[in-house]
């Protein structure tokens, strides 16, 4: 992030992080699964950025804020619930990351 590359995150998928007890805490993702996120994107008075899962030739993308996914290959519905479920439990961490993510030092960095 400090560089302002797009972001890319791996974690595991645990169904024990829905426990019964407790509040249902967002899945994190598989260490098969990259997720990358944009820069924040300005279109009128909205302000969003786009979230891309990808596992080998398996694809989908969401919005955050809103925890949609929006389009996938591959991905199973049950795999899109807990997609769109990190999401909106991540979403202030995936805001952040986004906001400090700079398009342009990307543009004129060589390396």
């Amino acid at each position: 992030m400090d560089d302002g590359k797009v972001i890319l995150k791996k974690n595991i998928i645990k169904d024990s992080d829905m426990t019964p007890q407790k509040e249902p805490v967002a899945p994190s993702l598989s260490e098969d699964i990259k997720m990358l996120v944009t820069s924040m994107i300005h279109k009128g008075k909205e302000s969003f950025t786009r979230v891309s899962f990808l596992r080998g030739n398996d694809w989908a993308e969401g919005i955050v804020p809103g925890g949609k996914i929006e389009k996938s290959e591959g991905f199973d519905a049950e795999e899109i619930e807990k997609l769109e479920a990190y999401l909106a439990g991540e979403e202030d961490m995936i805001l952040k990351q986004a906001k400090g993510i700079n398009p342009l030092r990307n543009l004129f960095e060589l390396s």
